[in-house]
């Protein structure tokens, strides 16, 4: 009987320790931060359509200053119970004429310790394009 309880104690520590970490990838279109500014897009060259169809719709699509923007979304993060790491990152495209005049990658948080998901990417942040 002993054995049976130990063997369960185990089984369920196994199990809430499991429950408890995680890890989460979060992209918008078929962007990747870690592979950097996608090789096809060219300023001056590439087109709003060739955008569209190559990395599908963005997360926010509206115009800033008269020009059309888009913008793609890339987050990753681990976490294990409250503790973890974060980092988001965004392509942001801009377009003047349908044709691309602008093109970067922004980092809009990274981070580290208890409540790390907390500095995520959020519409209105000092580092969001959005």
């Amino acid at each position: 009987m002993k054995i049976k309880m130990r063997f369960f104690r185990i089984i369920t520590g196994i199990g809430i320790t499991l429950l408890v970490s995680s890890c989460s990838v979060s992209t918008f279109g078929k962007f990747q931060a870690d592979e950097g500014i996608p090789s096809f897009i060219q300023v001056g060259k590439t087109t709003r359509e060739e955008i569209m169809t190559t990395l599908g719709e963005p997360l926010v699509h509206r115009f800033v200053v008269g020009k059309e923007t888009l913008i793609y979304n890339h987050e990753r993060g681990e976490y294990f119970f409250l503790y973890g790491t974060y980092e988001g990152n965004e392509l942001v495209i801009r377009l003047t004429d349908q044709i691309v005049s602008e093109v970067k990658l922004e980092k809009t948080g990274s981070g580290w310790g208890f409540f790390a998901p907390a500095t995520s990417n959020n519409p209105g942040t000092r580092r969001s394009a959005r």
